[in-house]
């Protein structure tokens, strides 16, 4: 299954959709495909697509963004590496 990591808007309302509830309170969260859908359509901002290492994108573009949720980091591939915001290979 594929998810999102997902940016609430700062005073947005608590949503419930497909029977789980989603908080601005909590803030970035990584939610179901199916779920970021109706959370974007109510103001919510994607960062990027999100799972474990193993889930990372085998043919990524150059720039693309992935939430890895085993390094806890969001990573950018930049044609040969996945790097974090510092620049650490991961």
């Amino acid at each position: 299954m594929t998810n999102h990591l997902l940016i609430p808007p700062a005073n947005g309302p608590t949503l419930k959709v497909n029977g789980r509830s989603y908080s601005p309170a909590n803030g970035a969260q990584t939610v179901p495909v199916f779920d970021s859908v109706v959370l974007q359509a109510n103001g919510w901002s994607l960062q990027a697509e999100a799972g474990a290492t193993a889930a990372r994108p085998s043919h990524p573009f150059k720039g693309q963004k992935f939430y890895d949720s085993t390094v806890a980091h969001t990573i950018i591939w930049d044609g040969k590496e996945w790097k974090d915001e510092t620049g650490t290979t991961r």
